[in-house]
């Protein structure tokens, strides 16, 4: 085994080293993960795209809030500030909604999912052991949502509450 020496600038830190092993671990190593993609029904395949630009445009969000309120940190016109600071709770509401109406979509889409476990090819298994297999791909679906709305909501949790600290600093002044 190649042992290469890698300068200490581009060595990963302890969270990229940390989830880029998980998702490997994850992803490529259990067979199982990488094809339950393939057993999804094509309205779960929709949720998970509409989830993938729900994921995308939270991430523009909290990039643009947290750019505007570094922006915004140096207020010359306190009215402008508040105008601004207004616009992006209201924006972080909007937000909010979007990421409960996913999960309720999600309910749905889920318990759709669990209605596939009982379609059985006809063979001579035991039908108990095939539709808890069948299972076991609806639940590994579902544990990696639940996974990606942990991510969502802790995303739009944080520029939240950089949103009301900021409104906060402008009510004691």
């Amino acid at each position: 085994m190649l042992a290469f020496a890698v300068p200490e600038s581009s060595k990963p830190t302890a969270a990229g080293w940390c989830l880029k092993s998980m998702s490997a671990a994850l992803f490529l190593f259990d067979p199982a993960w990488s094809s339950t993609l393939y057993v999804l029904s094509p309205f779960a395949r929709f949720f998970l795209l509409l989830l993938v630009l729900v994921g995308m445009y939270t991430v523009y969000f909290a990039s643009v809030a947290l750019l505007r309120l570094r922006a915004l940190r140096l207020p010359e016109n306190h009215g402008s500030f508040r105008k601004s600071l207004d616009l992006l709770e209201h924006r972080s509401a909007n937000l909010r909604q979007l990421i409960v109406a996913m999960v309720y979509l999600f309910g749905l889409t889920f318990f759709l999912q669990i209605q596939n476990a009982f379609w059985t090819p006809e063979n001579n298994r035991p039908v108990g052991l095939m539709v808890l297999e069948n299972f076991a791909d609806s639940f590994r679906f579902g544990a990696f949502i639940f996974l990606v709305f942990l991510a969502l909501h802790s995303i739009q949790w944080f520029v939240s509450s950089r949103i009301r600290a900021a409104a906060h600093l402008l009510s004691t002044r």
